[in-house]
């Protein structure tokens, strides 16, 4: 009896998620980028704009994975998950050079 009453909850969550009017849903992307994000080829800066001539907010490094947002002159705008092995913060966004990165590999588990 349980199992079906939570059954029965998630089911109710996705009608109604999938009931919301066509105003709710965010605009349409013009980009896709790697939902798994991204890894840095080697020690990269993280920059303030999107070129070499803008400042350096710190490093990362390839052990690092970021999320890309936007793609300008190639050049993402990217944000940090979580902490980054050089001190900088989880949250922290800025720009790299897109030829420095390359996507994360996403797991599946099923």
């Amino acid at each position: 009896m349980r199992r079906m009453m939570i059954t029965g909850a998630v089911l109710l969550s996705f009608t109604a998620a999938a009931a919301l009017p066509a105003a709710a849903a965010p605009a349409a992307v013009t980009q896709e980028f790697n939902s798994c994000g991204y890894h840095p080829k080697t020690t990269i800066h993280l920059r303030t704009g999107p070129s070499a001539r803008h400042a350096s907010l710190g490093l990362l490094g390839p052990s690092d994975t970021i999320q890309a947002y936007e793609e300008r002159g190639g050049w993402y705008r990217v944000g940090l998950d979580s902490d980054a092995k050089s001190g900088l913060r989880a949250g922290r966004s800025g720009w790299v050079a897109k030829k420095n990165v390359e996507p994360a590999v996403c797991m599946r588990l099923d």
